[in-house]
């Protein structure tokens, strides 16, 4: 995160973070306006893309009205909050399981990791076949290659163990990375 005491928001700031889309349950308790509704941006099976701006101690989420006062437009916003992310110079490292690669990144942005396909480009060499990845949780980031089905057995262990643990789980999918995209998974061990 930036340094702390940082006050003034501006586009500079803003970094992407990912949610989980919640099931429609009803009626809800609360209802924002659309000036005060978060910008998302769905990314695939049930994760979403939400920008935020690094206050130091915290993060804010960025909101619609949010985009007046930067003026930019949710598109700008998205591609700003990519650059943003890329000029953080992240530490990714991948530290081998039994089946199952891990990609650290520092703790705060491992499962924003799957928003830059030049980190899908360097690890493809690591697996056999396509790149499945799970994101359990925002720290946390598991990919592994679909050739042999016992790799993505492993996947599924590691990603049910995750969400066991972790205090805000994120998501169960697993993802597949076609070399350009990721799109939902739905074979073996799904």
């Amino acid at each position: 995160m930036n340094s702390p005491g940082a006050s003034t928001k501006s586009l500079d700031q803003v970094v992407p973070r990912i949610y989980v889309a919640l099931p429609d349950s009803g009626a809800s308790d609360i209802t924002l306006s659309d000036e005060d509704s978060p910008v998302e941006r769905y990314l695939v099976a049930d994760l979403l893309l939400l920008y935020a701006f690094d206050l130091g101690s915290h993060y804010q989420i960025v909101a619609h009205r949010d985009l007046k006062s930067l003026g930019v437009s949710a598109d700008e916003l998205h591609d700003r909050a990519l650059s943003n992310l890329r000029r953080l110079e992240l530490d990714v490292r991948a530290h081998q399981g039994d089946r199952t690669i891990m990609l650290t990144a520092g703790g705060n942005y491992e499962a924003t990791l799957i928003v830059l396909p030049e980190i899908w480009e360097s690890v493809s060499p690591m697996v056999s076949g396509n790149i499945i990845a799970a994101v359990p949780a925002r720290d946390l980031l598991y990919f592994t290659g679909d050739a042999d089905p016992e790799n993505l057995a492993d996947l599924r262990r590691c990603t049910s163990k995750a969400l066991e643990q972790v205090d805000k789980p994120l998501s169960r999918a697993f993802i597949r990375w076609t070399g350009t995209k990721w799109e939902k998974y739905t074979g073996f061990a799904e």
